[in-house]
């Protein structure tokens, strides 16, 4: 009788289908994520609301951690970027429903990276940015220097609010959209 239950247990065993390790714990999902780049810098935004995010970066990796709200779904990201980044040079923004990281690299090259991550394969929550994408080599005079990027986020993670109180009293006057509406004729 043992015998025969040690047996059903090894089938059952070899039954249940294997998952390898993918570097996230089975109660955690990766949080959605789009990329952007300059010769000098990655634009990363993790699109989880997140009040007390973890997260580390060393020369060539990144790690985040997170419960998302209002739902509590636990969040965890492991990955190892196609080439090697500054981590002391990394702006971070926590906004409402995003966090944006300005991540130097740590050399400025001519070409852009063919990917953001490692691996050739194209992960599922990776998508790109194209708010803030822009074409290898284009010289945009009007674009800001992507340093300057780094520091205007930092900067407006201290700036105050817009307020509305600032608004003269000639920008407060009538609209065209106060006039009356003429009276539509039969015809």
């Amino acid at each position: 009788m043992l015998l025969l239950l040690l047996l059903l247990l090894l089938l059952l065993l070899l039954l249940l289908p294997v998952r390898p390790f993918d570097g996230y714990t089975h109660n955690s999902v990766p949080p959605p994520a789009v990329w952007a780049q300059r010769n000098d810098v990655i634009f990363l935004t993790l699109n989880v609301e997140c009040s007390e995010p973890v997260y580390k970066f060393t020369e060539d990796s990144m790690s985040f951690s997170g419960v998302g709200k209002p739902e509590g779904k636990k969040y965890e990201l492991n990955v190892e970027f196609f080439s090697k980044i500054n981590p002391e040079k990394v702006a971070t923004k926590n906004i409402k429903r995003c966090i944006e990281f300005v991540i130097a690299k740590a050399e400025p090259q001519e070409t852009y990276w063919p990917r953001l991550l490692k691996d050739k394969t194209k992960p599922h929550w990776l998508k790109v940015d194209f708010n803030r994408w822009e074409d290898e080599g284009s010289n945009d005079e009007e674009a800001p220097d992507s340093m300057d990027l780094m520091q205007m986020l930092n900067a407006s993670q201290n700036s105050n609010k817009l307020s509305f109180d600032d608004l003269s009293d000639e920008q407060e006057g009538e609209d065209s959209d106060d006039e009356s509406i003429p009276g539509l004729t039969d015809s």
